[in-house]
């Protein structure tokens, strides 16, 4: 596996040094090969990284870089390793040892144009007129032992707080499949699985932010296949021990195909399910708050216009998700609905909350679409064996001298979240979210987000709408 592993890795990044082929013709390479299985796809990704590496450390053209300027090229180090300098990387000659770390900042600036009565159905008085934050700012490190074991750390510093991110150790299947226990993402949804780093818009759509899952300790299993993927996992209740609380859990499954694969064409179907037993608190008797939550679409002004109040008495609640995507050329698609049923047990509700339950079960859902495309003529960078999306590769990067200004993207989302029905009445809300927006890569690890945000959000009989103009700046590596 090895050789064969370094000879691709060589064969990629020697097609796109010596023959100018662009990154898009090295992926339709690497996917011919992941459907001859000849490679894995975790081992196509694994190449991508390399040759991606291997092609930013050379200059562009002789002069480009000081003569003897060594952080342009890989380096050798005795005869067992290799370090990629630009993004830390450290791999043994076999590949069976490699380590990289990783993060990503990003900054964002919002200002806000709310009627009165769109700040009623926030309830929050006053909002900020405008906002500079940093939403992310994270670090660390990913590995693989021994070739068969995947790890990975990641915590986040942003808002003045330590947070764990992604951190698991995996086992890697021969078959394609890896086995993770650790805190990671519950799989459910096509948005929500694909990282903040390529997300579209600043935000995620409301639809997700307001019935997606979360980051929790648990397992998981991964059949990572060429055309298709599937999750399964049971998962706890975040990382806090509380001995007067009796921890909730879920079941969360998720699958998603390609039906159709050509080239950089694509449609992608899915669906996902997870069940959630809420936590209990056994000192006083009551169920712990439920947060099903949606922002206006930054973080920098921070209204929250659907889960204001924690819904109070949740026994336990199942989500469920249907997917839809397809990109033709520079053109893409996208679309989820979701839906959440939540059984109340007016009994247990928490005394230091005002709240009335008067029923046993509710239900809140919602759904987006998307449209958007590359002025540039770059494709969606989908991956089916993730049923995600991965990094997006310009063309040509951001050289002003050389007159090339990067990839740029135009979007179009509408997304809408109705959680009128609420465990006390008068505190539902519902809101409806357009979106434009403008992307601009300046190179697959640098890029700005421009969003137009146009919102319409209701509260008991309160409608009002809204102006947010947002942006923002990222880099990752």
């Amino acid at each position: 596996m090895s050789v064969r592993y370094l000879f691709l890795t060589f064969a990629a990044a020697a097609l796109l040094a010596t023959t100018g082929a662009t990154a898009s013709e090295t992926d339709r390479l690497l996917d011919l090969l992941i459907e001859k299985q000849v490679l894995s796809p975790m081992e196509a990704e694994a190449i991508r990284s390399e040759a991606a590496m291997e092609e930013e450390a050379a200059p562009e053209k002789p002069g480009d870089a000081p003569t003897g300027y060594e952080p342009t090229a890989p380096m050798q180090v005795d005869e067992g390793a290799t370090i990629f300098v630009r993004r830390f990387g450290v791999q043994t000659a076999d590949a069976s040892e490699r380590f990289r770390m990783r993060g990503r900042v990003m900054l964002d600036f919002a200002v806000q144009d709310f009627s009165d009565e769109l700040v009623d159905v926030a309830r929050e008085d006053p909002l900020p007129d405008y906002g500079l934050i940093v939403r992310r700012l994270r670090l660390g490190a990913l590995g693989v032992m021994r070739e068969k074991f995947e790890w990975q750390i990641e915590l986040d510093f942003a808002e003045e707080a330590v947070e764990v991110e992604n951190t698991y150790m995996g086992y890697l299947f021969d078959h394609g499949g890896i086995l993770k226990a650790g805190v990671m993402k519950e799989p459910f949804g096509f948005e929500y699985d694909i990282s903040s780093r390529y997300i579209t818009f600043i935000e995620r759509s409301s639809t997700v932010n307001a019935y997606g899952v979360g980051k929790e300790p648990g397992i998981m299993y991964q059949a990572l296949q060429p055309t298709y993927h599937v999750s399964v996992g049971m998962f706890g209740n975040g990382l806090e021990f509380d001995r007067d609380v009796e921890e909730g859990y879920s079941f969360a499954g998720r699958a998603s195909f390609a039906p159709y694969l050509n080239g950089t064409d694509f449609v992608h179907l899915g669906a996902a399910v997870n069940y959630r037993k809420n936590a209990l608190n056994t000192a006083d008797n009551f169920y712990e708050g439920v947060r099903l939550r949606a922002r206006e679409g930054t973080r920098a002004i921070d209204a929250r216009l659907v889960g204001r109040d924690d819904l109070q008495g949740v026994e336990d609640f199942s989500r469920y998700g249907l997917e839809f995507a397809a990109g033709f050329g520079s053109w893409w698609f996208q679309s989820e609905y979701m839906k959440v049923d939540l059984n109340l047990d007016p009994t247990l509700v928490d005394p230091d909350e005002d709240f009335d339950v008067d029923a046993d079960s509710i239900t809140q859902d919602g759904y987006y679409f998307y449209v958007g495309y590359y002025l540039t003529g770059e494709h969606k960078p989908y991956r089916p064996f993730g049923g995600d999306y991965g990094q997006l590769r310009p063309n040509r990067n951001f050289n002003p001298s050389q007159g090339s200004w990067g990839a740029f993207e135009v979007a179009l989302g509408y997304s809408v979240a109705d959680s009128l029905e609420h465990t006390e009445v008068g505190r539902g809300q519902k809101q409806e979210r357009t979106v434009l927006g403008l992307n601009w890569y300046l190179t697959p690890e640098v890029m700005f987000k421009f969003n137009a945000i146009y919102l319409e959000g209701e509260r008991d009989d309160i409608t009002g709408d809204g102006w947010v103009y947002g942006m923002r700046g990222q880099y990752f590596f």
